[in-house]
């Protein structure tokens, strides 16, 4: 036999089928939505609460409210202390977390079949009968502000919080999902239990259920344990409110003792409702969502500028970030910007190989199966379905809808969505060695502190 045969990779065959499993759906009388999918695989069960409010219903007088008081839940829930609680969830091989991200707040519970009905309990105990114990709020808040203080001496932090803020300004999406300093030390007990009594009610949730357990049994179980949950006045939505962005502008948050520069480039995206939703995605990752994007083989590659790059559309309820983000070498930052930008304009041409889309596809249908597998998978699928009014058959349909972008699909939402004449450029850098050099690129430069004040340019 030849060994030719090794020259190249085998082509890819075509993809198994896939579909996603039958949910079983009911609605009680207060208004709490319940999904439950089965999946028998292995002998595991997961539980999620999801609260259709995060950090988009913080101000930048309390922001970080959201996440402190998703904090709070385990601090203490029905019967049991925070210690209790800890132990009895320990004692039944369960894990439980919580947190909330910009668009809602999360209780997640992962636990061996055998236990889901205690484990279920422990569920409605966290979320509608939380303590939120005065001594545990003092000790979150405390550890909040550690981690915000943290934060001062990371540049992707300082970065990512001064993109958003200038993108967003002090409403919805601009401030930091675990706050600041001075929003954080403002918040009290008070607040924290203001926002649960006001946002976590069952009209405002939806509870998930995945794995090893009958649909019938787990829907009957969660009917007797959320039906005293009482009803209130649905939560108003806040809108974004983004700054217009007329021409590109640099922003430089000054490191002095800094070898590399953070940078960020970008402006505003889309919503998760969006129609071209495929077509971004796949554009994303041809551009610098994936390992061998072009902006990253340009900028890692080619140049060697950086250890790695990246681009992503934020994905959200209302209109997230388009954002390019890359650590470089200080002396590179100007060129680096250069490269990113050429790189935004070359993705709206539409020039575009057929291998180089093919590959990209490939991969993103090829991972996608990986992502579906187990218990915990499915829930979070399940309330991504929820969050975002996905169809029922939207991830039956997913490998289809990705493989179906052609190029004319790339140019078309590049063009529409991605705009390289306006883009807000930040850089948390060292500002003595790059502030000349940028100077050449012709756009009006900004100087400001890490808290985002404006400082006089030297």
């Amino acid at each position: 036999m030849s060994s030719d045969f090794r020259a190249s990779a085998p082509p890819a065959g075509p993809p198994r089928p896939y579909r996603f499993p039958e949910i079983m759906r009911a609605t009680l009388s207060n208004g709490l939505r319940l999904l439950v999918a089965e999946n028998h695989n292995a002998p595991l069960v997961s539980f999620r609460t999801l609260i259709r409010s995060g950090a988009d219903q913080d101000n930048a007088e309390l922001a970080g409210l959201g996440s402190l008081t998703a904090d709070l839940l385990d601090e203490g829930a029905g019967t049991r202390d925070a210690i209790a609680l800890a132990e009895h969830v320990g004692l039944l091989g369960a894990s439980l977390g919580t947190g909330a991200d910009w668009d809602a707040t999360y209780v997640s519970l992962d636990v061996l079949s055998r236990n889901a009905e205690p484990t279920a309990q422990v569920m409605a105990d966290v979320t509608f009968r939380a303590m939120l114990p005065d001594d545990g709020f003092t000790r979150v808040r405390s550890e909040r502000l550690t981690e915000i203080l943290q934060q001062l001496d990371e540049p992707a932090a300082i970065a990512g919080k001064r993109f958003a803020s200038l993108l967003y300004g002090t409403g919805v999406y601009g401030n930091s999902v675990i706050g600041n300093a001075d929003s954080v030390a403002r918040i009290t007990l008070d607040d924290a239990r203001r926002f649960y009594s006001g946002h976590y009610s069952p009209n405002n949730s939806s509870v998930v259920v995945s794995g090893d357990i009958s649909a019938p049994a787990a829907v009957k179980l969660l009917e007797g344990l959320f039906k005293d949950w009482q009803s209130r006045e649905e939560p108003r939505r806040p809108s974004i409110a983004p700054a217009r962005i007329d021409g590109s502008h640099i922003y430089i948050i000054d490191r002095p003792q800094a070898v590399q520069s953070e940078i960020r480039i970008g402006h505003m995206g889309v919503s998760r409702s969006s129609e071209d939703y495929f077509a971004l995605t796949v554009a994303n990752a041809l551009l610098g969502g994936v390992f061998n994007s072009r902006i990253n083989l340009n900028l890692r590659e080619r140049h060697g500028y950086t250890y790695g790059a990246r681009s992503t559309f934020a994905f959200r309820k209302q209109a997230g970030p388009f954002v390019v983000a890359a650590p470089v070498r200080n002396e590179v930052t100007r060129e680096s910007i250069s490269e990113v930008l050429l790189e935004l304009n070359r993705i709206r041409t539409g020039e575009i190989e057929t291998g180089e889309l093919d590959d990209v596809k490939n991969y993103m249908m090829g991972v996608f199966p990986a992502t579906v597998q187990t218990a915990s998978d499915i829930a979070g699928r399940l309330l991504d379905m929820e969050l975002y009014g996905l169809p029922e058959d939207y991830f039956d349909r997913y490998r289809e809808n990705i493989g179906a972008i052609g190029k004319d699909d790339i140019a078309r939402v590049a063009n529409k969505y991605i705009d390289p004449e306006r883009v807000l450029i930040v850089i948390v850098g060292n500002a003595k060695q790059i502030r000349e050099p940028l100077g050449t690129l012709g756009f009006p430069i900004h100087e400001m502190d890490v808290d985002g004040k404006l400082q006089p340019v030297a």
